[in-house]
């Protein structure tokens, strides 16, 4: 029986606190404006609740993720991974140093470094590379692994 009175003192406090709060709201709202009169309803401050407000998912000052609070799942399967890019052949280490003639097959001459080649066609370069083609304009080389072709410009006009 002693709680009681305890009891009913808390609800009393609580419902003048509610009361006392509600006023406050009303005290910050803006006056009506002017002319409006009889017309014009004035709405309790928090009866209408802004719905595009409520929609948007509450962030955090300093928070632009844009993350959504409960993302869109996709039960399908993720797309294929793209196939991987073909190996290509690097990028040769000759340099065309002109064309030698003996009155035999045409022959270039290829500079690799300090080191000087003089080729023909069928020739075969370090494992890598065999000649194809001689000309006084180019010479083109397939790089054995990859039996990719590739041309080496002389700069000469045919």
């Amino acid at each position: 029986m002693k709680r009681q009175p305890l009891l009913l003192g808390a609800l009393a406090l609580s419902l003048l606190a509610a009361w006392w709060a509600s006023g406050l709201d009303d005290a910050e709202a803006p006056p009506p404006p002017r002319g409006a009169g009889k017309a014009q309803r004035r709405e309790p401050a928090g009866s209408r609740p802004d719905l595009a407000a409520l929609a948007r998912p509450a962030r955090t000052q300093g928070d632009d993720t844009g993350t959504e609070l409960f993302p869109v799942r996709s039960f399908q399967p993720p797309p294929p991974p793209p196939p991987p890019a073909r190996p290509t052949a690097p990028p040769l280490p000759f340099r065309h140093g002109g064309m030698y003639e003996d009155g035999g097959p045409p022959a270039a001459l290829l500079a690799e470094g300090e080191r000087l080649h003089i080729v023909r066609v069928g020739d075969v370069l370090d494992g890598r590379y065999r000649v194809s083609a001689v000309g006084r304009a180019r010479v083109d080389l397939v790089y054995l692994p990859l039996n990719q072709t590739q041309s080496l410009a002389s700069g000469a006009i045919p």
